[in-house]
């Protein structure tokens, strides 16, 4: 029997803290490392994992012949892609990677090819046969498909779209992604954090996370807001909006809600720091985020409705994409594209109080049970190590 001892983490210019809290706890059982290019979006040095980092193939300005030919011509100038990736891995017992479209999960499947490694892909994707059509990503996924020893999908749905791309059931199973329990929990609304957004102990805060974009719902969110402000029921309530992220659509947005007179009530805050999310959270009395399924993309997971249930935030959530297996009977689904719905729903979790409460509580239970980075580590460690038997 094989042991397995060194396993290679591979998530490319997504490489995150978010995710990465749940491949943290396998530190305690194996050699963990995580890969990523020179060129990524966030900020890796709160994770606490060895990192390496490799030039990607948007850099082979200098390469040599010799190492650019080692991979097809389709991988150069593909980002995804990291120069040496597959020599790196030669020393590793389990490579585990990220969606069977990505140029990095082809390289882990040539390490396997080279040198006997298992390959391990989560994948986040639930919409089957996406980018199934003649290119490179279509190439990279036929190959991953046919060699991965293992997939782990996030949600049922996610595992769906593989089954129907071809990809055997018994080589499946589902394991979703966790949150960091002990930091994303329910507190008191911190008063630097009420300050640094303009708002008081008593405002009823609905609170926003996403990238600005109109699959996200926010025009909706921005509605609803409207009709709260025109419901005469509640005049004597100081109920505001924020919106942390940033979009394509934010100059929109503004301009939306200077129209419709709702300067004083909604803030658009930008981006900021992970580490400030946990406090950004619990200054919500709600959070809000009526996702819309579109051709090519629907809600795949969504880390911030498990960010919010730690919380222990009621949730209101559009019924997209794998959202429902998410939230479960702890949050609240409204139709997409349907702000009428979003009004509802805050005002009623506005003048009930133990409505409010209820989802508050169900929130937590909710996170405990399905989302704890540790229990998911260990589903995972079992699943590595039956690879070795």
């Amino acid at each position: 029997m094989n042991i397995l001892s060194k396993i290679a983490i591979i998530r490319g210019i997504s490489l995150s803290k978010f995710e990465m809290q749940n491949y943290e706890p396998l530190t305690k059982w194996f050699d963990v490392t995580a890969y990523y290019p020179i060129k990524h979006q966030q900020d890796v040095s709160i994770i606490n994992l060895p990192k390496k980092r490799l030039r990607s193939f948007e850099c082979i300005i200098g390469c040599p012949l010799s190492v650019l030919m080692e991979y097809p011509l389709r991988l150069i100038g593909y980002r995804e892609a990291m120069i040496g990736l597959v020599k790196e891995l030669k020393s590793y017992d389990l490579v585990h990677t990220a969606e069977t479209y990505n140029g990095y999960s082809y390289q882990a499947v040539k390490a396997k090819e080279k040198y006997g490694t298992k390959v391990v892909v989560t994948c986040w994707e639930n919409i089957p046969f996406f980018c199934e059509f003649p290119n490179m990503r279509s190439y990279i996924k036929k190959k991953v498909r046919g060699n991965a020893d293992l997939f782990i999908a996030i949600t049922e749905r996610a595992k769906e779209a593989l089954i129907y791309e071809g990809v055997p059931e018994e080589k499946i199973t589902v394991i979703p992604v966790g949150i960091d329990l002990n930091t994303f929990k329910p507190r008191e609304k911190n008063e630097e954090f009420l300050k640094k957004f303009n708002l008081t102990k008593d405002d009823f805060v609905v609170l926003s996370i996403g990238r600005l974009v109109w699959d996200k719902g926010v025009f909706d969110v921005i509605y609803a807001a409207k009709r709260l402000l025109l419901d005469t029921e509640l005049s004597d309530k100081s109920i505001k909006f924020v919106f942390i992220g940033a979009g394509p659509e934010e100059k929109k947005m503004r301009q939306l809600i200077n129209k419709l007179g709702l300067a004083e009530m909604v803030n658009m805050a930008g981006t900021h720091p992970y580490t400030e999310i946990p406090m950004i959270h619990n200054l919500a009395d709600v959070f809000v985020l009526p996702s819309i399924p579109v051709k090519d993309w629907q809600e795949q997971f969504g880390m911030v409705f498990a960010e919010a249930l730690a919380s222990g935030k009621p949730v209101i959530a559009g019924e997209s994409g794998s959202i429902p297996e998410v939230v479960g009977d702890a949050g609240i689904l409204v139709q997409p594209n349907d702000p009428l719905s979003i009004y509802r729903e805050i005002r009623r979790l506005i003048l009930d109080d133990v409505f409010r409460r209820k989802y508050e509580g169900l929130a937590r239970q909710r996170a405990e049970k399905v989302f704890d980075p540790e229990k998911i580590a260990l589903r995972m460690k079992t699943e590595y190590e039956k690879l070795f038997e």
